[in-house]
């Protein structure tokens, strides 16, 4: 009888971002028997992603060290890494390592070094490869997945983690070739060397006002810019600087199924009105009402949750997303210096001027008139794109729509999937067996499903349903030896 070669069990992770590399990190810790994990991505360095991607030290996290750790066991094992870290990488601005504010790109060094020593404590025969390249389509065959990356190279995957963080939105107007070729729009708000040309501008305008406007204005001003700023966005809103505050008593426990977005923000405003008259930060607040996020997600219907996304979310992005203090003593400064005026609007084209300048229409909001601003740069600050549909440049995610291995999500936000065993759902409504995902694609079931908490939960919640994955088909394979 001729030996039939068990091939080692294999998880496929699409995705090298925070989301896929924190996936790999709780794996490989687990397992404890042969497997092979394959990361899809062109990246060559894991765990960093767009967020994490940045080479701006004054890009900083939106919250403090301690609560950034990887460790859920050890709250300060990012902050006593940081301290020797920093050290190394030059960067010391802070006084208290637990209070620190760190740059983005040093906390991609602290994945990356979880990673590490994840796989340098790996149980024997537990393998990471580090495929550089882009998926372009997967097919389901029996209990396994085909993973095609290009015309030559095909892997074969007993499950697949769906983890390809987030995708650039593209502004609403057409920009013309030659705008992005001589540098007066720029697609990448984070790009360095576009930047750099920036620097002795006269006036930039902004199109969105949210966190990412933050990044292109601290970036601008760390390379001497002393122009003005124009900012532009549907709501006019700007993020608030983050203060340290401890959270606020609890106050929502009694809120149950169906949840109300009506009760809810008059329970919110309710308790601001009252740390208000305490002499409170009305921050404080905001913090409560976290820990109960997913909880009254879920407790909400369909309807309720659209009318969140139309009239709430534009809100609570900028109160719960704050902007990190020494970003924000930045941003602050150049306001207080007249230099940033705030258009309530949507920019419908932008075209060159005779002088060489740039003319960007806006539509105002409510109004039917447009006005014309004239600048001599826009950066497209619109931040991340979460329909798939409208996610052009990547192929794949058109594909697995496609073939209905996933399906939209029902506010067409990500895609579909158990919230309790991250299964994605098809367009048949069955979730899969092999096939699953984290991160953002779950923003439309679970909302806030990037944040470090939130991913944590989520590889712990993986991880035992990956490493079990093609197990059963193995033992299939032994029986027939």
């Amino acid at each position: 009888m001729p030996r039939i070669e068990i091939s080692p069990r294999s998880v496929a992770i699409i995705g090298g971002g925070m989301s896929g590399t924190l996936a790999a990190i709780r794996l490989i810790r687990q397992a404890r028997s042969p497997l092979v994990i394959r990361i899809f991505d062109p990246n060559p360095e894991l765990g960093r992603g767009v967020a994490y991607g940045t080479t701006d030290f004054s890009h900083r996290l939106n919250g403090p060290a301690k609560a950034f750790s990887l460790r859920p066991d050890d709250a300060s094992h990012f902050a006593d890494w940081l301290q020797t870290r920093a050290n190394r990488s030059g960067w010391r601005d802070f006084d208290d390592r637990l209070l620190a504010f760190a740059p983005r790109w040093l906390y991609g060094d602290y994945i990356r070094s979880e990673l590490a020593e994840a796989l340098n404590a790996a149980a024997p025969d537990v393998e990471l490869e580090h495929v550089l390249a882009r998926v372009d389509d997967i097919v389901q065959e029996h209990n396994r997945v085909r993973i095609k990356v290009d015309a030559r190279r095909e892997f074969l995957a007993d499950h697949v983690l769906l983890a390809p963080g987030v995708f650039k939105a593209k502004p609403g107007f057409a920009v013309t070739p030659d705008l992005h070729d001589d540098g007066r729009y720029l697609a990448d708000p984070w790009h360095p060397e576009a930047l750099d040309k920036l620097r002795n501008v006269e006036d930039v305008l902004l199109v969105g006002s949210s966190l990412t406007m933050i990044d292109a204005v601290v970036s601008l001003e760390a390379r001497g810019y002393r122009g003005n700023y124009q900012v532009v966005s549907r709501r006019g809103l700007v993020p608030v600087g983050r203060n340290e505050a401890q959270a606020w008593p609890e106050f929502l426990t009694d809120v149950a199924a169906p949840v109300s977005v009506r009760a809810v923000l008059r329970a919110v405003r309710a308790q601001i009105a009252i740390a208000k008259a305490q002499g409170e930060d009305w921050q404080r607040v905001v913090l409560a009402v976290r820990p109960h996020l997913t909880r009254l997600w879920q407790g909400a219907s369909l309807i309720e949750r659209q009318r969140f996304m139309r009239h709430v979310r534009a809100y609570w992005d900028m109160f719960l997303h704050r902007v990190p203090p020494p970003s924000a003593a930045v941003f602050d400064a150049v306001r207080a210096a007249g230099r940033v005026r705030l258009h309530t609007g949507t920019p419908t084209a932008v075209h060159s001027a005779e002088d060489g300048r740039l003319d960007v229409s806006v539509r105002l909001r409510g109004k039917s008139a447009e006005i014309v601003l004239r600048s001599d740069a826009v950066i497209n600050c619109t931040g991340f794109e979460y329909v798939w549909k409208r996610v052009s440049d990547q192929p794949l995610l058109a594909r697995l729509l496609e073939k209905g291995y996933v399906r939209p999500s029902a506010l067409g936000l990500g895609i579909d999937a158990d919230p309790q065993t991250l299964a994605v759902i098809g367009v048949d409504g069955k979730t899969s067996d092999n096939i699953s995902t984290m991160g953002l694609p779950l923003r439309g079931v679970l909302f806030e499903s990037g944040t470090i908490a939130e991913l944590l939960r989520q590889a712990v919640l993986l991880a035992p349903l990956l490493d079990a994955a093609g197990q059963y088909a193995d033992e299939e394979a032994r029986d027939a030896a």
